[in-house]
């Protein structure tokens, strides 16, 4: 009897345990004024944020692939979500990484790749990331997972030069 009650004790501990990280989340917010998805090669996209501010955020941190959900705030798909995970940074390219890509307003030119130059190439914020389904929730902290969530091939940013209104883009750190 006292060998299965101490087994039970055991039991829940580690379960309790092993749910520490999906509750107790750091997430990092970044709110766009704007952006755009632009596929790669399904499921892997380049999503570009717009109406930051440069000055607080670091680049080129992505040490492991992190979950991220981006909350849609404008659009036709208003009110949905989208979850991703962020590709690792290289040396060869950095995760995230300040760009001047696309001719500025209208997200029109020079495409995917991002431009070096001066300090004013700051206009958008390019992570790589991946599309997950819905079903990827699960893996996200409690304050993530109640969403309507959007996936593949019905993600907003998927209609030909379509610009995503403004949202928040919400990374899980841990």
């Amino acid at each position: 009897m006292r060998f299965g009650f101490g087994i039970a004790v055991v039991v829940v501990f580690l379960a309790a345990f092993t749910s520490v990280p999906v509750t107790a989340a750091e997430i990092m917010t970044l709110k766009a004024s704007e952006g755009r998805f632009k596929v790669t090669f399904y499921p892997d996209y380049f999503l570009f944020l717009k109406g930051l501010d440069a000055s607080g955020i670091k680049t080129a941190w992505v040490d492991k692939e992190y979950y991220a959900v981006l909350d849609l705030h404008e659009g036709p798909e208003a009110g949905q979500s989208v979850i991703v995970t962020l590709k690792r940074s290289s040396d060869r390219s950095p995760q995230p990484e300040w760009c001047k890509t696309e001719g500025g307003e209208n997200f029109s030119g020079l495409g995917i790749t991002c431009l070096k130059g001066d300090e004013d190439f700051t206009e958008q914020l390019r992570f790589k990331v991946t599309a997950k389904y819905a079903d990827s929730a699960a893996n996200l902290p409690a304050e993530l997972q109640n969403r309507t969530w959007a996936e593949y091939p019905e993600m907003p940013g998927r209609r030909e030069f379509e610009v995503l209104g403004s949202f928040d883009f919400h990374i899980v750190l841990n």
